[in-house]
């Protein structure tokens, strides 16, 4: 029964990537490549979907990874779980699964600021369920401090939405929204209250405090869907809705937003480099790759923009590995976590070496991988920006984005070296290959960012024309 389940949510989760990948086709020539469907019975006004060359990238990485992780949780959550459970333990599991990934959808979908924060929430509440119910250690008290922080998070973006609505006589719809109607000072306060909503999210530094403990302690395959797809929502959220209806307000605040995303940047990644345990580790690496995304769009011209929400695809699909590669190594070496305790994996484990080898070069950005692209054009936003607004801050906040690099190739290859070369130990001594159900998901996320690496055009191409339709970023 619990493989059926598994194995039906898997196919479920199918259909919306191939959705997307038709509605992209048909939005092939039309303005901005939208394609894009309202229905007008909702209570709101009406209830839209839209997908379009911004929205495309997110969707296609939150859809292909909530397939493969459906996957990869058949075995995990047999570990977890066990055979002595009931069949409706596996059920229940796989429904706040999958309406989990149902609010990550609908958010990035939304064509209205209400729904959008319906399926914000959406996102939190299957997601506090998951990991209260099969998470690690103290998971009540990890669960019930995720809920609180991201939605606190979510109430003050909501303050942002109703007075937005409020003073444009109730239109919510992002793309009616006419901001001139909103006096200046009111529209830094809207813009900061929805990117303090957006940066609880994206677990940006002082905000951050709750990203560490549930990601480590959530069930692996939550883990997996936590970092590489929900957090990033919070960057994509910022481009489409604070940038593009909002674009001078956020100019204005810009400077402080990129300072900020420096040290989140190094805060994360110093942090990374301390950690024993293999899942706090890519937590706070996590933390620091968010800060990437808001480095990028911090430096408000069109390369910056590109590149972060390319950041996001290739962290989503960088540390979709490394969080199914902790999980692996979890299920295979009888829940061992510690990295000190691991060692020689490479040789028992080969195709999870390989998956987490090709993870963490797409963390670093190295090229021949989706992440050398993403670091490449958002970093030459901010050095754009750095040349057009010739300031010792802005070029100081380029220089150190370039430099926190150096920082996450530190715990990326560190990792490496302890968990899979060496001699075996007693921990390792016996460990062998992870089963199919958690192999193939690796194998073809691997793929995606190596071809993504070697052709980012179908996605970077669409992503630059969309931020050169956003306004104070199309001539730049």
């Amino acid at each position: 029964m619990r493989q059926r389940t598994g194995y039906l949510s898997f196919a479920t989760l199918l259909l919306p990537l191939a959705v997307f990948l038709i509605a992209a086709a048909r939005g092939q020539g039309q303005p901005q490549g939208a394609y894009q469907e309202l229905y007008t019975w909702a209570p709101i006004g009406f209830f839209g979907l839209r997908v379009d060359n911004l929205s495309f990238p997110i969707l296609f990485t939150i859809s292909l990874l909530t397939a493969l992780i459906s996957l990869f949780s058949i075995p995990y959550m047999h570990h977890k779980i066990g055979d002595e459970e009931s069949s409706q333990r596996y059920g229940l599991y796989f429904a706040l699964y999958n309406l989990y990934a149902l609010g990550m959808l609908g958010t990035v979908l939304a064509t209205n600021l209400i729904q959008f924060y319906a399926f914000f929430e959406i996102m939190l509440v299957p997601s506090f369920f998951l990991i209260a119910e099969w998470g690690y250690g103290d998971k009540e008290r990890i669960s019930l401090m995720y809920f609180i922080w991201t939605h606190v998070g979510a109430l003050v973006l909501l303050v942002g939405i109703l007075l937005t609505g409020y003073l444009t006589g109730g239109v919510t719809d992002m793309a009616l929204i006419n901001p001139s109607s909103i006096p200046s000072t009111l529209r830094l306060i809207i813009v900061a209250a929805m990117c303090f909503g957006f940066f609880v999210k994206m677990a940006q530094f002082g905000v951050h405090i709750w990203l560490p403990y549930a990601h480590a302690e959530a069930p692996t395959p939550v883990s997996a869907l936590l970092s590489p797809a929900m957090i990033g929502i919070g960057g994509y959220a910022i481009v489409r809705i604070v940038m593009t209806i909002f674009p001078e307000a956020f100019l204005t605040l810009s400077a402080f937003f990129a300072a900020l995303a420096v040290v989140t940047m190094f805060y994360g990644a110093a942090m990374a480099l301390v950690q024993d345990d293999i899942k706090r580790l890519l937590a706070y690496s996590s933390v620091s790759q968010m800060g990437y995304i808001l480095f990028g769009l911090a430096a408000s011209d069109s390369f910056g923009v590109a590149g972060s929400m390319f950041q996001y695809v290739s962290h989503g699909t960088a540390k979709g590995i490394l969080f199914m590669v902790a999980g692996a190594i979890i299920l295979q070496a009888h829940g061992e976590r510690s990295i000190k305790k691991l060692g020689g994996l490479a040789s028992r484990m080969p195709i999870t070496a390989t998956a987490a080898f090709i993870g963490f070069l797409a963390i670093v950005g190295l090229p021949a991988t989706n992440g050398f692209f993403s670091e490449f054009v958002l970093f030459q936003g901010a050095f754009i920006r750095a040349t057009n607004t010739p300031t010792i801050f802005r070029i100081s906040v380029a220089v150190l984005g370039v430099v926190a690099t150096a920082l996450t190739a530190g715990y990326s290859l560190w990792t490496l070296r302890r968990i899979f070369f060496g001699p075996t130990n007693e921990h390792t001594a016996t460990v062998t290959e992870a089963p199919l159900t958690v192999t193939i998901p690796l194998i073809v996320l691997s793929i995606v960012t190596i071809l993504l690496g070697i052709y980012p055009e179908p996605v970077l191409g669409g992503l630059f024309n969309a931020a050169r339709a956003i306004p104070i970023l199309g001539a730049i």
